[in-house]
C-alpha cells in the first residue's frame, strides 16, 4: 500500500476518533501520523496530489482576523489558547483530510471506517440513554449537543452514499448496510431530545431532494425506476421522520414544561443583551473564543447557563465584531460555492460529494442557531468531513482518476 493510501486510512481513523469524546490525544496522534504519511507521499508522487485546498485563502483571512483579535481580547491568554484549538488544530484536520482523500481508492478505505465509527458512537449514545440523563450527558459520545452535531454532519454523507451506491450498481448487501446506518442515525437522533436535530434532518433531506431535482437529468441518469423510487423514498423518509419526531419531542417537552416556562425561554432575554454588548464594540468584538463574556452575562441575567450567545452569528460578532461576521459568511459562502462546483461536474462521485457538503453546511447552521456547538470535536469532524468530501471530489476529476 502506498503512503498516500496509508494516509487515507489514518485520516479515516481520525474522523472516527472525532465522533467520541475523551480522545484528544488519539486525535492529535492521528493528525501527526497522517501529516507524516502525506509528507512521504509527496516525496513518492508529488505531481498527482493537490496540496492547496480550495478554501485556503478565505480560511486564512478568517484565521488572520481571529489571530489579530488576541491583541484586544479581554483575556489574551485564553484567546490564544482558543485560537490554537479552534483555528490551527481545525485547519490541520481540514488539510490532512483533503489531501489524504485524494489517494487512489480513498473512498473504499475511508467510508467503511467512518461508517463503523458512526455506528459505535450511536451505539454508545443509545446505551447511555438507557442509563439516565446524567450518564447520557457524561457518555463517550459527548452528550446531547455533541452527538446531535455528529448526526447532522453524517446524515447527508450517508444519504448520498446510498444514492451513489444505487447508481453504480453496488451489491444488495452493501446497500442494506448503508440503509441500516441511516436508520441507526435516525434512531440515535431521538436520544438528545433536541428538536433542532430533527429540523436539521428535515432541512438536509429537502436540500438533497431539491439539488437532485435541479441537477436532473444528470443526477438520475442511469438509475433504474426502482432505484429512482428508492432515492425519493429515502429522502422523504428522513424528512417525514424529522417532522414526526420534532412533533413528538415537542409534545413530550410541553408535557413536562408549563406554557409559561416555554414562553420564558432564557434565550429571549439573552439575545437582546448580547446585541447591546455588540453595539459597545461593533468593529473589534471582545476577542476570539466562545464565552468571552462568561463572567458578565450570567451575572447580568442571573442564569449561569447563559455564558455565551447561543447563536453562531451572534457569538461570532461578539468575538470578532462585524468584520469577523463578514469573514465567516464569506467562508461559508466559499464552501457552498465549491459544493456547487462539484455538483455541476456531471460525474457521480463529485456530484455526491458536492450535494453532501451543501447539506452538511445546512445542518450545521440549523443546529447552531440556538446554541454554539461548532467547536472542539464538532468542528474537527465538520472540517474533516468537508476536507474529505472536497478531496474525493477533486481526485475524481483528475486524468489519473479517470483512467
Amino acid at each position: 500500500m502506498s503512503f498516500h493510501r496509508l494516509a487515507a486510512l489514518s485520516a479515516a481513523c481520525f474522523l472516527a476518533a472525532s465522533m467520541v469524546s475523551h480522545t484528544v490525544a488519539l486525535r492529535l496522534l492521528l493528525l501527526v501520523v497522517t501529516a507524516g504519511l502525506l509528507a512521504a507521499a509527496a516525496v513518492q508522487d508529488r505531481t498527482s496530489i493537490r496540496f492547496a485546498p480550495p478554501l485556503w485563502a478565505v480560511y486564512a483571512a478568517w484565521a488572520a482576523w481571529a489571530a489579530l483579535s488576541i491583541v484586544w481580547a479581554l483575556e489574551p491568554e485564553r484567546a490564544a489558547k482558543e485560537f490554537r484549538n479552534e483555528i490551527v488544530y481545525v485547519a490541520l484536520a481540514f488539510w490532512v483530510c483533503f489531501v489524504a482523500a485524494q489517494a487512489r481508492g480513498a473512498a473504499r478505505v475511508m467510508l467503511p471506517i467512518v461508517a463503523l465509527g458512526a455506528a459505535v458512537a450511536c451505539a454508545i449514545a443509545l446505551h447511555s440513554y438507557t442509563l439516565g440523563i446524567e450518564q447520557y450527558m457524561a457518555g463517550w459520545h459527548g452528550g446531547a449537543g455533541n452527538h446531535s452535531s455528529l448526526l447532522l454532519t453524517l446524515m447527508p454523507c450517508a444519504l448520498m452514499t446510498a444514492w451513489y451506491g444505487m447508481r453504480n450498481g453496488w451489491s444488495r448487501l452493501r446497500l442494506w448496510l448503508v440503509a441500516a446506518l441511516i436508520a441507526l442515525l435516525l434512531v440515535a437522533a431521538y436520544t438528545p431530545q433536541h428538536r433542532t436535530v430533527w429540523l436539521g434532518f428535515g432541512a438536509e433531506g429537502l436540500l438533497v431532494m431539491v439539488l437532485l431535482q435541479v441537477l436532473q437529468p444528470a443526477a438520475t441518469r442511469g438509475l433504474t425506476p426502482r432505484a429512482k423510487l428508492g432515492v425519493a423514498l429515502l429522502a422523504l423518509a428522513v424528512v417525514a421522520g424529522a417532522i414526526a419526531a420534532t412533533a413528538t419531542v415537542h409534545r413530550e417537552r410541553t408535557a413536562v414544561l408549563s406554557a409559561s416556562a416555554l414562553e420564558k425561554d432564557p434565550r429571549l432575554a439573552l439575545w437582546p443583551e448580547v446585541l447591546e454588548r455588540i453595539e459597545e464594540r461593533p468593529l473589534t468584538g471582545y476577542g476570539f473564543g466562545r464565552g468571552g463574556l462568561r463572567s458578565s452575562l450570567p451575572n447580568e441575567l442571573g442564569d449561569p447557563t447563559l455564558w455565551h450567545a447561543h447563536n453562531l452569528f451572534l457569538e461570532t460578532t461578539v468575538q470578532l465584531g462585524l468584520p469577523g461576521l463578514v469573514l465567516l459568511l464569506a467562508l461559508l459562502g466559499a464552501t457552498l460555492r465549491e459544493a456547487w462546483r462539484l455538483s455541476r461536474t456531471g460525474q457521480d462521485l463529485p456530484l455526491a460529494c458536492g450535494i453532501a457538503l451543501a447539506a452538511v453546511i445546512a445542518g450545521m447552521l440549523v443546529r447552531n442557531m440556538t446554541d454554539v456547538l461548532w467547536l472542539r470535536q464538532n468542528a474537527l469532524l465538520y472540517w474533516g468531513v468537508a476536507g474529505a468530501l472536497l478531496g474525493l471530489g477533486a481526485a475524481s476529476r483528475t486524468p489519473a482518476a479517470a483512467r
